[in-house]
């Protein structure tokens, strides 16, 4: 694997970005590539190394790369405007488009990042409720601004009590912040019924995606959504990862839930930057009043709606989701199934097209505490060796699947995964 042009990019961009990365957690992959170009579901290298990408650029990448359909969209609406900071058509057709395929939503909100959506629907929640404590889960991720970026992926000994993911993180910003063990329906009930009082919100990610791809136990998102009802708490699914990827109507659709507020991002906009929140009509009733305020200079971006109705109108009129998670499974079904026959502990947890493998591991992690169990040395050497051989995914154990991974992209992976545990 030749990486001579890689790390002479990283070494000059090391010189005048801080870290020689955009984002910090890119600093701990290994080996950082620097690529040129991505066309389907591919990636390629600036060394001239091509790679069946299933990062999908930690997800987004729903329909790969340089679609037809999104580069059309984004085409016309470049010529007539990149961003107005007012109001335009594309609000009303993309806001129509969501409320039509996402269940029990009556209205949206737009933003631009997943962080900016879940602080938007915090706020909502505070102002609803009237309460400011906020729930969150061990291992959760729901962007990185001190109030929520708590116990993220924190030590064993820092289990249970809410803990600060990075220096710069003054604990004044997330004394509200409470933090729970996922998968635990009855520590979840017993603190709604002893502080529900103190609580605007519950948060979650229905699909622990971040942290193991970890599912939620059968009931466990129920007791979630009947339990914040009841205590008048409201109840948010972070589905920043899941929304437009299990199923068209993301988490909603999938397990059949109605929770208060949901947030959408990355596939919603097939790459480019869009965050969204959707809800009930009355959620938003604190927004309309002015007793609250969602703002931002780039909410509603025309350019970046344009990516995000092409993209969703793709997924609903090809509904790839199918072939997506066959493809998927198909990956689980080969590694398993290799790591079996050498005789190495290996399991696959995840929903159809996102999914993680856990070395190490005989049963499925529930929640974050048990992927702390995981040989990520073992699968760090698995990852190298599939890199060498054209296959890319995440440095955590994540895969995503795309619109455009065919049997080609499959039956090469499949090849490759093989060769790698002969490796191991």
């Amino acid at each position: 694997m030749n990486l001579t042009n890689s790390q002479a990019n990283y070494e000059k961009a090391c010189q005048v970005l801080a870290g020689g990365v955009s984002s910090g957690i890119r600093m701990w992959a290994d080996p950082i590539l620097y690529f040129s170009h991505a066309n389907g579901p591919y990636f390629y290298d600036v060394d001239g190394q091509e790679y069946i990408d299933y990062t999908l650029a930690w997800g987004p990448l729903i329909l790969g790369s340089n679609h037809p359909s999104i580069n059309a969209a984004v085409s016309a609406q470049i010529q007539k405007s990149y961003t107005l900071g007012a109001q335009h058509q594309l609000e009303i057709d993309l806001a129509s488009k969501l409320v039509s395929i996402l269940p029990g939503v009556d209205q949206m909100i737009f933003s631009n990042t997943g962080s900016e959506a879940v602080q938007a629907a915090i706020r909502i929640a505070r102002a609803t409720t009237g309460r400011t404590k906020i729930v969150k889960f061990e291992g959760h991720y729901h962007g990185w601004l001190n109030n929520i970026l708590v116990s993220f992926h924190p030590p064993k000994e820092q289990l249970g009590t809410p803990s600060p993911t990075t220096q710069g993180q003054p604990e004044s910003e997330y004394q509200d912040t409470l933090v729970l063990p996922w998968n635990d329906p009855e520590a979840l009930k017993n603190l709604l019924e002893t502080r529900g009082h103190e609580i605007a919100c519950v948060i979650t990610e229905p699909l622990l995606a971040n942290s193991g791809s970890c599912v939620a136990q059968e009931g466990f998102l129920n007791t979630l959504v009947d339990s914040c009802r009841s205590a008048g708490v409201i109840s948010i699914f972070d589905e920043v990862i899941t929304g437009f990827r299990i199923a068209l109507g993301g988490a909603r659709e999938h397990f059949g839930l109605i929770p208060d507020l949901s947030v959408y991002a990355k596939a919603m906009a097939g790459g480019f930057t869009m965050g969204a929140v959707g809800g009930r009509k009355e959620m938003f009733d604190v927004l309309r009043e002015g007793k609250a305020i969602h703002a931002g200079t780039y909410n509603g971006s025309s350019f970046n709606l344009a990516a995000a109705l092409a993209t969703v109108t793709t997924l609903q009129t090809e509904s790839p989701y199918e072939s997506m998670h066959q493809h998927g499974y198909a990956i689980r079904a080969k590694l398993e199934e290799l790591a079996k026959q050498k005789g190495l502990p290996l399991i696959t947890t995840g929903l159809g097209s996102v999914f993680s493998a856990h070395f190490g591991l005989t049963t499925a992690p529930l929640n974050y505490a048990d992927t702390l169990e995981v040989d990520t040395d073992l699968y760090k050497r698995f990852r190298q060796s599939l890199l060498k051989r054209g296959i890319h995914p995440l440095p955590d154990g994540r895969w995503y699947i795309s619109a455009v991974h065919t049997t080609k992209e499959l039956d090469h992976t499949l090849d490759a995964i093989e060769k790698s545990f002969a490796e191991l």
